[in-house]
């Protein structure tokens, strides 16, 4: 359960007329099942609730403690030790684990609403929540952090904006204690990445669907109208019908950019890929043998692109799962994608080296 998603649910509860409680992880130390940024959602007299902050024994006990406090307006920290026992149910990870309760009235049915148009779109930003026990929530959403030193409400020393500006970068969350001993949660909101999937076949519809899910955005390009349509591809965020040869013109691809090639054929591979290296999209893979693979990017190679650009190709795509079905391939594919963005350490490095 992704950000977008949660927030798009507080909202529709919000509009409803309930008030409800958002659970976030904001600190964990050692093993434990819920990992800081993790959220979820209570609301109802039956505690209705969505989202996770882990599982077991752990969430139950939060959502029995949300529910207890709705519906008044307040937040809450509560804090764990996974220490127990084989037989204790509080489990035997060995870590911590500390949990911030927001309950939240219709008031901030606007704040959501904001948060969820500002993922939606791929826009980045600083999301701060003051932690005051006992006190109505206070969260601050800033699209930029420069923008922190003219809030009105909070002041930042320098070392709390450096470690905001490092939390961006990293696309990291981290609760921080300021000078005056007021304690924050700093949660950064980054920019979506964008999966461009060139080829719309029955491979590409199992893609879009795993990396939708996975809160990546989708770009399906195709020149077949009868493959590339909002019957086939409902969760792309944008279909693009044109010439492969022409359809780079119409595409933003920037550094968190990953390009997916599974065309109709050989020949419109190695054209998609010519244009995809010219490109400085994070990740650019491209299925096919390796037979296939050494081909194309030799002729590549023969039309004066150097041997350093076309080791940036992952070929034959995806992990090594011993896939056989589309879906399983494209489960494949999309593992790869995720490895390259939560492990920045493993792009770089392609699946076979060809003698140029």
């Amino acid at each position: 359960m992704n950000a977008l998603e949660i927030y798009r649910k507080a909202a529709q509860v919000l509009e409803t007329g309930e008030n409800v409680a958002l659970i976030t992880v904001i600190s964990t130390a050692g093993s434990t099942p819920g990992k800081v940024g993790y959220k979820m959602l209570v609301w109802g007299k039956k505690g209705q609730n969505f989202g996770t902050v882990g599982g077991g024994f752990t969430e139950a006990e939060i959502v029995r403690k949300a529910e207890n406090i709705l519906p008044q307006i307040e937040n809450q920290v509560f804090g764990f030790n996974l220490d127990g026992t084989e037989n204790d149910e509080k489990g035997i990870c060995g870590g911590s684990i500390e949990f911030l309760i927001e309950t939240f009235d219709k008031k901030t049915l606007p704040l959501f609403k904001e948060l969820s148009t500002v993922i939606e779109n791929g826009r980045t930003g600083v999301l701060v929540s003051i932690i005051s026990d006992k006190k109505p929530p206070e969260k601050i959403f800033l699209e930029d952090a420069e923008q922190i030193d003219t809030a009105a409400n909070i002041n930042f020393h320098p070392e709390i904006m450096e470690t905001i500006k490092k939390l961006i970068a990293k696309e990291q969350s981290a609760k921080k204690t300021l000078e005056n001993g007021v304690q924050i949660f700093i949660e950064t909101i980054s920019e979506q990445p964008m999966v461009f999937v060139f080829g719309a076949g029955h491979l590409s519809s199992h893609i879009s669907k795993y990396a939708k899910s996975l809160n990546f955005r989708v770009t399906i390009c195709d020149d077949r109208t009868a493959f590339a349509n909002r019957q086939r591809f409902p969760e792309a965020d944008n279909i693009i019908i044109d010439d492969f040869e022409n359809v780079f013109d119409e595409l933003n691809i920037g550094r968190n950019s990953y390009i997916v090639i599974v065309t109709k054929g050989h020949k419109y591979d190695e054209i998609v890929l010519e244009n995809a290296l010219k490109t400085n999209a994070k990740y650019i893979g491209m299925i096919g043998s390796k037979r296939k693979t050494s081909t194309i990017l030799k002729k590549l190679n023969a039309k004066q692109i150097p041997a350093k650009t076309l080791n940036r190709v992952y070929s034959p795509i995806g992990i090594s799962i011993g896939a056989v079905t589309p879906q399983e391939i494209a489960l494949s594919i999309v593992c790869e994608l995720v490895k390259i963005r939560r492990l920045p350490d493993a792009s770089g490095t392609n699946h076979m080296t060809i003698a140029f």
